[in-house]
C-alpha cells in the first residue's frame, strides 16, 4: 500500500513538474499559440453574445474571454504535461 501512495506521489510531483514546463512553453516558445488562444477567447465571445442575443458590458466581456481564455491554457498544460508524461512511461494516463 505504500508503494502505491509513493507511486502516486511521484506521479503527482511529475506532473506538477510538466505542467509547471507547459506554462513556461506558452509564455515563451508558445507565444503564438498563446496568441490563438486570446483571439479563440475573443471569438468565442463574440458567439455567446450572438447566441444569446445578449449584450454585455465591456467588464463582463472581459470576464467571460479571460475564463475562456484561462480554461484553454489549463486544458493546453495539462494535454502537454499528460502527453510527457506518457512519452516518458509509455503508460496510458487516465485522469
Amino acid at each position: 500500500m505504500a508503494d502505491k501512495a509513493k507511486h502516486q506521489t511521484d506521479f503527482e510531483k511529475t506532473l506538477k513538474l510538466y505542467l509547471k514546463q507547459a506554462r513556461e512553453k506558452l509564455n515563451g516558445d508558445l507565444a503564438g499559440t498563446r496568441e490563438a488562444i486570446r483571439l479563440i477567447a475573443a471569438d468565442k465571445t463574440r458567439s455567446f453574445i450572438e447566441m444569446t442575443d445578449r449584450g454585455l458590458s465591456k467588464e463582463e466581456r472581459e470576464l467571460l474571454k479571460t475564463l475562456i481564455m484561462t480554461s484553454m491554457r489549463q486544458s493546453f498544460c495539462y494535454g502537454y504535461g499528460i502527453g510527457k508524461f506518457e512519452g516518458n512511461t509509455n503508460e496510458r494516463v487516465y485522469l
